[in-house]
């Protein structure tokens, strides 16, 4: 992080130089198809979208979706009284037992 801030120190330092030479620089009549003639040359820009970024886009366009339904569906379970108990496993358990009885007698 310290080198990334010396850096865009030394950045503003150089556009600031620059902005204050503008009006001592002598450009010729040309420099404007040059400009072009340059811009031309260096192509299309190859934007580099891979499967990733669109699905991290996707993501995060869901994620307020998602909590605010995790946060509907607690309060929904917590008002309700949803808790679960051990007496449904419990029947479930006593039941194939009596089932095992009967089917030995």
């Amino acid at each position: 992080m310290k080198s990334l801030g010396h850096k865009l120190g030394v950045l503003k330092k150089i556009l600031c130089q620059a902005y204050h030479e503008k009006e001592n620089i002598n450009v010729g009549d040309q420099w404007q198809l040059n400009a072009m003639r340059r811009i031309r040359n260096l192509g299309p820009v190859q934007s580099g979208l891979s499967f990733f970024m669109l699905f991290e886009q996707f993501v995060w366009r869901l994620t307020p979706a998602t909590c605010l339904l995790i946060i509907v569906g607690a309060i929904i379970f917590l008002k309700l009284g949803f808790f679960p108990d051990y007496d449904v496993l419990t029947l479930f358990i006593n039941d194939t037992e009596e089932l095992s009885l009967a089917q030995l007698f």
